[in-house]
């Protein structure tokens, strides 16, 4: 059996997408944000992030607040994605076994009749999953006995966005980005009996002391069925920055779009 303490990286094979298998949540909401939504899918909990443009949902299986297996879906035909194995969502059955060789194990789901091709690497599982032949779905799991080495990581919850302190963080935050996020998450999010929210109104705030133009997005959101309203606090800080660049861009929140003229600045919470 392999011992790995909290805090200590697992093999690569248990990595992909950044993120490791047996990984701390603590330290995975401080890099990647909040999730965009959490999905309780028989009797487990999943954080779900949007990455790659949009195109794509990265799940996360959360047990005692670590990192329990690592999935890629597609959010939607015809993206473009290739894991780091070289398979491309959109390949066939046959052409991941040409280039990976014979699947250590196939298996057919009995919801929807997908195809699964397992392959194994040491203590971990790559599984390849195809709907209507086409690949779609890609995930790294690890053997029942290595999860059990794991000691539980601190306990970390996601915000709920109700106010500054508790607002979502974007990570990473851009302009553009953080639209589509913004978006996706009220969509995502269930209201009422049948409902989702549906933005009415956003506004920008600054951060004076962190000389951050955008750094809170408040979204007025009101829900589609049923007249539930209420605002969503996501933390945006850092979206005026240039990646790879040492300046910024200055951004005056008064032109653009749906911004509200600054009013104080919320307390910086030092999660730029």
């Amino acid at each position: 059996m392999v011992m790995v303490a909290q805090g200590a990286s697992p093999p690569p094979a248990g990595a992909f997408e950044g993120i490791s298998i047996g990984q701390p949540m603590a330290g995975l909401k401080t890099a990647y944000g909040d999730p965009l939504r959490v999905l309780t899918v028989g009797g487990s909990v999943i954080w779900r992030y949007l990455i790659h443009g949009g195109g794509i949902y990265l799940d996360v299986l959360v047990k005692n607040n670590l990192a329990q297996s690592i999935t890629v879906v597609s959010r939607f035909d015809g993206v473009r994605y290739t894991d780091p194995k070289g398979m491309s969502f959109g390949m066939t059955p046959d052409q991941v076994r040409a280039k990976l060789g014979a699947p250590t194990r196939e298996s057919t789901n009995a919801d929807d009749r997908s195809l699964d091709l397992w392959y194994f690497a040491g203590q971990y599982a790559w599984i390849y999953e195809f709907h209507n032949h086409k690949l779609d779905f890609i995930q790294v799991i690890a053997a029942p006995a290595l999860l059990s080495t794991f000691a539980p990581g601190p306990a970390v919850t996601p915000d709920d966005g109700s106010s500054f302190d508790r607002a979502i963080w974007i990570r990473p935050s851009n302009l553009i980005a953080n639209a589509q996020w913004i978006e996706v998450f009220l969509t995502a999010n269930r209201c009422g009996k049948s409902g989702h929210w549906k933005q009415t109104s956003l506004k920008l705030a600054p951060d004076a002391t962190a000389k951050d133009p955008v750094a809170y997005t408040i979204v007025h959101a009101s829900c589609t069925d049923g007249n539930a309203e209420r605002d969503f606090y996501f933390d945006t800080h850092g979206a005026a920055h240039v990646d790879g660049s040492q300046s910024t861009i200055y951004v005056d929140p008064n032109l653009l779009p749906g911004s509200a003229s600054p009013g104080p600045s919320p307390t910086p919470h030092g999660r730029a």
